[in-house]
């Protein structure tokens, strides 16, 4: 049964044809073409908030804002960083006057932070801060609507927290395959097929060579 938190959540993720978001060496761009990644912007200026794991952050280095969106506006950063590892560099604290917030573990180092207005520091009551938590204290900040974009164990945790609303999944026509190739959710573990989430699909829509795939947890 889903978990109702205040905040509507949405999984986002640009997947390959067998489910795949980066090779076995990490490589991920790009899986999808120029239109689907418009769209994926589109669903950024959407919401009221976007969020990835420190894994995503380093990997990628990430803007997280909206581009190629006329009149797009750029949702509040939020990045897990369990261990305080997060780069100062790292792209998501530019200064564009966009909130970020960062969620910390009660085990997280001390450090220095980047001397930036609207930043947040969040230090959650346990090593690795429970999702329905991370939602309850994103409502403390009158967010209503938040844009999951990963990695892997990132989803997982969420789909875990039963409080996901919708996915948002962009398909390519493209095999990556590799047992060391991360899938878009993780470390769920379906060890019954009877167990796995189901998936109620309302629309499937082709942008370019992609597909755009929306659709809720059943």
């Amino acid at each position: 049964m889903k978990q109702s938190t205040g905040i509507t959540v949405t999984l986002k993720a640009a997947v390959s044809v067998d489910g795949k978001i980066a090779t076995g060496s990490g490589q991920s761009k790009w899986i999808t073409g120029d239109v689907a990644r418009r769209k994926a912007h589109q669903l950024r200026h959407e919401n009221d908030a976007i969020l990835v794991g420190i894994n995503t952050v380093l990997t990628d280095d990430p803007e997280l804002t909206v581009r190629g969106i006329e009149k797009g506006r750029s949702p509040v950063r939020i990045v897990l960083d369990s261990k305080a590892r997060i780069p100062e560099q790292s792209r998501v604290f530019q200064n564009d006057g966009v909130p970020v917030i960062i969620i910390t573990g009660n085990q997280a180092p001390s450090r220095s932070w980047p001397e930036r207005g609207e930043l947040k520091i969040i230090q959650a009551p346990e090593e690795t801060p429970d999702i329905l938590w991370v939602l309850s204290e994103l409502k403390n900040f009158g967010l209503k609507s938040l844009l999951v974009e990963g990695g892997s164990l990132i989803h997982a945790s969420f789909l875990k927290s039963n409080c996901v609303d919708h996915l948002a999944l962009f398909m390519a026509p493209k095999i990556i395959g590799g047992q060391d190739s991360l899938s878009w959710c993780g470390n769920i573990n379906v060890e019954n097929v009877n167990d796995a989430c189901q998936l109620d699909i309302s629309s499937i829509t082709p942008l370019g060579e992609d597909w755009f795939i929306s659709a809720s947890i059943k």
